[in-house]
């Protein structure tokens, strides 16, 4: 594919690492009008081509994206993981020390052990909260199915577990979607709020700016 080509001739095929952007638009009338930046997880010990400070490069890029106040940041951490030592959520805390931007996402629910400690929002609680998904396996990649099938799956999976169905109405892709496009649609009102509130201003104050250029000489 010309994605995977485009990384290969950027960042080489032995593992190495870039911080240019490799742009792609995907056009469709159920998708959200957002853009989705994707970047790489911590890699704490270099391998193939990576540099020696791999860690140090790849937190300085996600910063340089995720300090954006206009940005939500999705913290994505697998439930198979200890959350407290989560880089995820460590990274998002630097940047989003408040809380306001930034949405906990945890992965691979369907192979949690435990089912019944998944209780995120009280170990590291959010403003935004956590939703929990059902990624696609290698299986799945491996037969070519579809992503509708996975939603499907994913659907299935939450209304059907003794301890997720009781949240099911939290959890999923779909939810995640549904809950980005609340916030910017809240988003988008704010700001358009705060423009309309400076356009007021600026044009209560345009009268004194004419007058004070004087009559128009004919």
């Amino acid at each position: 594919m010309e994605f995977y080509a485009e990384t290969e001739r950027e960042a080489g095929g032995n593992k190495g690492i870039s911080d240019k952007e490799i742009h792609l638009k995907i056009f469709s009338p159920n998708m959200l009008d957002i853009t989705l930046v994707d970047l790489p997880g911590i890699t704490k010990v270099p391998v193939g081509d990576q540099p020696s400070d791999i860690e140090a490069r790849i937190r300085t890029m996600i910063m340089s994206y995720i300090k954006n106040p206009n940005c939500l940041i999705l913290a994505v951490t697998p439930s198979t993981a200890d959350l407290a030592n989560s880089d995820a959520l460590q990274i998002a805390g630097v940047a989003d020390p408040d809380g306001y931007r930034t949405i906990g996402v945890i992965t691979k629910l369907d192979i949690m052990y435990n089912a019944g400690k998944f209780m995120p929002h009280r170990l590291i609680p959010l403003r935004l909260g956590y939703v929990g998904v059902v990624n696609r396996s290698q299986e799945d990649i491996t037969l070519n199915r579809t992503i509708e099938y996975a939603l499907a799956a994913e659907e299935e999976f939450f209304r059907s577990h003794p301890v997720y169905s009781q949240i099911a109405d939290r959890c999923g892709v779909p939810q995640l979607g549904k809950k980005l496009n609340q916030i910017l649609v809240h988003c988008i009102n704010t700001v358009l709020l705060d423009l309309e509130a400076r356009i007021g201003a600026t044009s209560g104050s345009l009268p004194e700016e004419f007058a004070g250029y004087g009559e128009i000489a004919h």
